[in-house]
């Protein structure tokens, strides 16, 4: 599915009121004064630092100690920055007091004439994506550099694994976003706030009162879950959805049909325990030093405790593109994946064997033979297909539909798994559909008092 154009100039419109609100705050100087508020010392310069997806960052100099940097979530790009504040707090607070991972120092947060922020410690270094990629692609979307050294390959393949591991051993009884209560015991009580939930709202005006509200249990509840939001989703986005009569028969039923292999998709760890898992975790997120030792981690956003499976699924970033995204197509993108994918798992290997060693790791806490497993079996692109709204139709029908339900002779075929009720719901559907692509229209789903407060 394509992004609903009409939502994105909506919130085109949004984050550019609310940048102009950010300039008229004289945006270095309140940095400064935030910065001030929860860290002592002499402010020496204030500066624009970088603006990514989702944020504005300032770098706020102090005479002594380490630097700070004041992070503003972008309204309109974020579709929910107060809870995602929060939850980004309470997870980089955790990983800092559970794990051995870096992760800058939280000064503090709360909110302000712009919104919420986040004041954190200033890390040194550079970005890990910058040593890998490749040299055209600097100035469009990041590519792996076909010509990158196996050398270089590999120790920023092991900085990247050895986060995964610590990641892995943080275990739950829930699916959700991570709280301290006030005695400094960590769980699971609030809903997984999720990379596919901000875009769903951002880009397809899904309604918000549509997504998960709680944490979850149950893997197969959660899973059920995400099928199901693929469903809405085809339902509540009006524009750019689908193609014609054909695009939107096509994709009613690929929806029916993966919600069929979804509720009986995670048996082996349907109970848990369920591990820390980074919706944004990639390389362009990761700081080191000139030998690629990892100085921090500083982007936390979308992360939650995750079904197993999406752990031990193999990362999707090693060519740091997204596969939707590559030039090549979903086989020229695989069949490169598959050639850096060994790599990385001798690289991750070697990383648990070192771990093990050092008593840190037990033999059961590894995930080599895990990811080999998912790579084998499919698990990998029917996670993929399950966390990607945007991505879904093309992965499904490329990996996961045949792997379920054999080779695909024609749609019809496949109309005739769904149920009665599925089919006549389908034909009912089209119609509508269609007279959505003719009227190109918005629903609104929330006051603008419910997003200033979101």
């Amino acid at each position: 599915m394509d992004y609903d154009e009409l939502a994105m100039k909506q919130n085109d419109a949004m984050y550019l009121a609310w940048f102009r609100i950010l300039q008229k705050s004289s945006p270095e100087e309140l940095a400064a004064t935030l910065a001030s508020k929860h860290r002592s010392g002499k402010v020496v310069k204030s500066e624009y630092l970088s603006r990514g997806s989702y944020n504005h960052c300032y770098r706020v100099k102090f005479e002594e100690g380490p630097d700070a940097v004041v992070r503003f979530p972008a309204r309109g790009k974020v579709s929910f920055p107060r809870e995602k504040v929060d939850i980004e707090v309470s997870v980089m607070r955790y990983i800092s007091h559970s794990t051995s991972i870096p992760v800058p120092q939280v000064l503090g947060a709360g909110n302000c004439a712009v919104g919420p922020y986040i004041v954190m410690a200033f890390v040194e270094g550079r970005l890990l994506s910058e040593y890998l990629t490749a040299p055209s692609a600097k100035t469009a979307r990041d590519v792996l550099d076909p010509n990158i050294s196996d050398s270089t390959l590999r120790r920023a393949y092991r900085a990247m694994a050895e986060v995964l591991i610590e990641l892995s051993k943080c275990q739950f009884s829930h699916i959700g976003s991570v709280t301290e209560d006030e005695l400094g015991a960590w769980s699971v009580n609030r809903r997984a706030l999720t990379f596919n939930m901000n875009e769903l709202v951002s880009l397809g005006n899904f309604p918000p009162k549509e997504l998960p509200m709680q944490s979850c249990s149950t893997a197969t509840d959660y899973f059920e879950a995400l099928a199901e939001g693929h469903m809405h989703h085809l339902i509540t986005q009006r524009n750019d959805a689908v193609e014609d009569e054909a695009d939107c028969r096509k994709k009613f039923v690929a929806r029916c049909l993966f919600l069929k292999i979804m509720r009986r998709f995670s048996t082996t760890h349907k109970d848990g325990p369920y591990r820390l898992f980074c919706d944004d975790f990639r390389p362009s997120n990761v700081m080191v030093d000139p030998d690629l030792n990892v100085r921090g981690i500083i982007d936390w956003e979308f992360c939650y405790a995750a079904p197993a499976e999406f752990t031990f699924n193999p990362p999707w970033w090693l060519l740091l593109a997204f596969p939707s995204s590559w030039k090549g197509g979903l086989d020229d993108f695989f069949a490169t994946y598959l050639s850096r994918l060994e790599v990385f798992l001798e690289a991750l290997r070697e990383c648990e064997d070192e771990a093990i060693a050092k008593g840190t790791l037990i033999e059961t806490q590894r995930l080599t033979e895990h990811m080999r497993k998912s790579l084998r079996s499919g698990q990998f692109w029917v996670c993929y297909a399950a966390r990607t709204s945007y991505e879904f139709d093309d992965i499904y029908w490329k990996f996961v539909d045949p792997m379920y339900y054999g080779e695909l002779t024609s749609i019809e075929d496949r109309i005739k798994l769904l149920s009665v009720q599925e089919q006549d719901d389908l034909e009912k559907f089209i119609p509508i559909k269609m007279r959505q692509v003719r009227e190109r229209s918005l629903d609104e789903h929330r006051t603008l008092k419910e997003i200033l407060s979101s």
